[in-house]
């Protein structure tokens, strides 16, 4: 599938999409699977990736994905080459100076990941044994 073909999936299973705590690779945002993040629009991009909107204006951005699983019970996407997770710091104003990201690149063999957040990415353990993103928790 394309990411117009993802985009229109996604979309068109809304409000019935899994909701839960975000993994991307294995590591999970925050640390623990206590926030809980509903997918509320995606789109195609022209670079072909595919953004993914969440409902407290987080965008999940996905490059070269594979193996999309949208469903009540779950929401994965299997492969991806890049993944970059944008989110307004909690508790503070909306403004582009409280926008951060953690983003997640594979080569197919490794994952890295890097983050624009003060604690840097030392705090990160991605594996390419787990899906590039999934949903966790909340059914």
């Amino acid at each position: 599938m394309g990411s117009d073909a993802e985009a229109i999936a996604i979309n068109n299973a809304i409000p019935n999409i899994k909701r839960g705590s975000l993994a991307v690779f294995g590591d999970i945002f925050g640390g623990r699977i206590d926030n809980i993040h509903r997918i509320v629009g995606a789109r195609a991009n022209p670079d072909e990736s595919l953004t993914i909107l969440f409902d407290d204006d987080e965008t999940l951005t996905v490059w070269d994905l594979a193996g999309l699983t949208v469903s009540a019970q779950e929401f994965r996407i299997q492969r991806a080459s890049r993944v970059r997770w944008e989110w307004f710091y909690y508790g503070r104003e909306k403004l582009p100076e409280n926008c951060y990201y953690i983003e997640h690149r594979s080569d197919g063999e490794t994952v890295t990941a890097d983050t624009d957040r003060d604690y840097g990415s030392s705090g990160f353990k991605p594996s390419m044994d787990r899906p590039a993103v999934e949903l966790l928790g909340i059914v």
